[in-house]
């Protein structure tokens, strides 16, 4: 081989091998600029979930700020509830009973049907009993 064939050789070897660089550079960058845009896809992904995750923190503080009020609203009901059946069932004979006499019952019917002694169902006839307005 002539020292021509060898310039030309080394030149062609040359070329081929920039060119081969060019190619693996072009590939690089591409891949390089996929990373970074999966890379800024994944970053707006978490600051999404960031954002929920701190939208559920603050819901679930209302939640438990509501359930708190609910549960002390329940208990206060549940107080009053009491007290008032424990009214009832105090006055329960005698409540019966005064509505009897204000319907126009008798003492009679009041000591067979409510088992109250005569003297009591007396009482409650005269306190609550309708009136002669003559």
């Amino acid at each position: 081989m002539s020292d021509l064939d060898l310039s030309l050789l080394a030149a062609l070897t040359a070329t081929v091998l920039a060119l081969v660089a060019w190619v693996a550079i072009a590939i690089l960058n591409r891949r390089l600029r996929e990373a970074r845009d999966h890379s800024a896809g994944l970053q707006q992904q978490l600051e999404m979930v960031r954002q929920s995750i701190s939208g559920l923190t603050a819901g679930a503080v209302g939640v438990d700020r509501r359930m708190r009020q609910l549960a002390q609203r329940e208990k206060v009901l549940s107080e009053r509830q009491e007290t008032y059946e424990i009214q009832q069932v105090d006055e329960q004979p005698y409540g019966h009973a005064i509505r009897l006499v204000q319907q126009g019952a008798g003492a009679h019917r009041l000591v067979q049907e409510l088992e109250l002694s005569e003297s009591e169902a007396e009482l409650i006839v005269r306190l609550h009993g309708q009136r002669d307005t003559a």
